[in-house]
C-alpha cells in the first residue's frame, strides 16, 4: 500500500518547470512524428514545414492537456458524468482552435497553398489531441480515486489505533482497580488493630494511608513513572504493614541508581510486596524478610521482589492466572509492551520463600 502511494505521489510532486520541459519534448515528438507520417502519404514526400507546422499544432495543443489536467481536471470531480466528458470536449476542442489560429497566423501562405493537406494535417492533430487528452483525464481520476480511497484507508487505521489505545487504557484501569482495594482493605484492618494497641501509630499510620491514597489517584490513569517514586509508594505500604508484623518483618532493597529514573506503570510493584508479606512471611512465627532490587541488564530494567518466607506450593502457571494478583500484573505488563512472559516466578534459593521477576525492555516509553 505505501509503494502503491509513493508511486502515486511521485508524478504529482515533479517540479512544475520540469514538468514543462518534459510535456515539451513529448509535444514535439508526437508533433514531428505526426508531420512525417502525414508527410510520408504525400506526393513529394515531406516537407520540413509540414514537421514544423505539426509540432507547433502539437506543443498547443500537449499544453492544453497539460493546464487541463493540472487545474481543470481536479475540479470537474464533482461534476456529473456527462457534463464532464463535454466540458473535457470542449477543452481540447479549444487547444485545437487554438493551435489552427496560430498556424493561420504564423504561416499563412502555408495554409492557403493547399488547403486539404492542412485539413487532413489538422483532423489528425485534433484526434490525437482528443485520444491524448481522454488518457489523460482517465489517469488523473483513476489517480485522484485512488488518493481518495488511500486516504479513507489511513483514517480507517488512525481510528482504529486510537480505539486500540483507548481499550488499552481503560484494560489497565479496570486491572488497577481490581488490585487497588484490595490492598486498601487491608490497610484498614491493620489500622483497626492498631486502634485498640496503639493510638498514636495509628494515627501515624492513617497519614501514611492518604499519602498511599494520593499517589493511587495520580496513577490510576495508567502513565508509568518513575521507579522512585514506586518505590516510596512500596516503602509506605510496608511501613504499614511493620506497624502489624513488628520485628517479624524485615526490608533489604537493592536499587541500581540508574534504575531509579526508569519509568515503570504505577502500582506494578505493590502486588508483588503484598504476595510475599501475605503468603511469604505472614504464615511463619518467626516471619522473614523482603527483598527488592532492580538493576538495567541487556537493555532491560530487571526487577526482583523476592522472600525468604513460606515458599511456593503450587505450579508458578496456577499462581500467576488473570484475577490474582500476579496475574494481573503480567496481563498489565503484556498489554503495555505487548510481549508476553515478562513476569516469572521462582522458588528462593534452597527452595525458600519465592522470587517474582519483572523484565520491562527499555523502550520509549520505559527508558524516556
Amino acid at each position: 500500500m505505501r509503494e502503491g502511494r509513493e508511486t502515486m505521489t511521485s508524478r504529482s510532486t515533479l517540479p512544475l518547470p520540469l514538468q514543462v520541459v518534459l510535456w515539451g519534448l513529448f509535444n514535439s515528438a508526437a508533433g514531428a512524428a505526426t508531420g512525417l507520417a502525414v508527410g510520408s502519404f504525400r506526393e513529394g514526400g515531406v516537407e520540413l514545414r509540414d514537421v514544423g507546422v505539426s509540432v507547433l499544432f502539437g506543443n498547443v495543443v500537449g499544453f492544453t492537456v497539460l493546464l487541463a489536467s493540472t487545474i481543470l481536471f481536479p475540479r470537474l470531480r464533482a461534476v456529473v458524468p456527462a457534463a464532464r466528458a463535454a466540458i473535457l470536449i470542449l477543452t481540447l476542442m479549444s487547444g485545437s482552435a487554438a493551435g489552427t489560429a496560430l498556424v493561420l497566423y504564423l504561416f499563412p501562405l502555408f495554409v492557403l497553398s493547399d488547403l486539404v493537406r492542412m485539413a487532413g494535417l489538422l483532423a489528425i492533430n485534433a484526434v490525437l489531441a482528443l485520444i491524448v487528452g481522454t488518457v489523460v483525464y482517465v489517469y488523473e481520476d483513476l489517480r485522484a480515486r485512488l488518493a481518495e480511497t488511500l486516504r479513507e484507508v489511513e483514517e480507517v487505521r488512525l481510528v482504529e489505533s486510537q480505539l486500540k489505545e483507548q481499550a488499552m487504557r481503560a484494560e489497565l484501569a479496570a486491572l488497577q482497580a481490581r488490585i487497588n482495594p484490595h490492598f486498601f482493605f487491608n490497610t484498614l484492618n491493620t489500622i483497626s488493630s492498631l486502634l485498640e494497641e496503639d493510638p498514636e501509630r495509628a494515627d501515624e499510620v492513617l497519614h501514611t494511608l492518604a499519602g498511599l491514597f494520593r499517589y493511587t489517584f495520580q496513577a490510576s490513569d495508567a502513565r508509568p513513572v518513575p521507579l522512585s517514586e514506586e518505590l516510596r509508594f512500596v516503602d509506605g505500604y510496608l511501613a504499614i504493614e511493620r506497624a502489624r508484623f513488628g520485628e517479624r518483618l524485615g526490608v533489604v532493597r537493592e536499587v541500581e541508581p540508574e534504575a531509579l529514573r526508569i519509568p515503570v506503570p504505577g502500582l506494578i510493584l505493590q502486588p508483588l510486596v503484598e504476595n510475599a508479606v501475605a503468603h511469604g512471611i505472614a504464615p511463619l512465627p518467626e516471619g522473614g524478610t523482603v527483598r527488592i532490587s532492580a538493576k538495567i541488564r541487556s537493555g532491560e530494567l530487571v526487577i526482583e521482589v523476592g522472600d525468604d518466607g513460606a515458599g511456593i506450593h503450587k505450579p508458578a502457571g496456577e499462581l500467576i492466572r488473570e484475577g490474582h494478583g500476579l496475574g494481573n500484573v503480567a496481563l498489565r505488563l503484556e498489554t503495555l509492551f505487548r510481549r508476553p512472559g515478562l513476569v516469572e516466578l521462582t522458588a528462593g534459593p534452597g527452595g525458600r520463600g519465592a522470587i517474582v521477576r519483572l523484565r520491562l525492555p527499555l523502550t520509549d516509553g520505559a527508558a524516556a
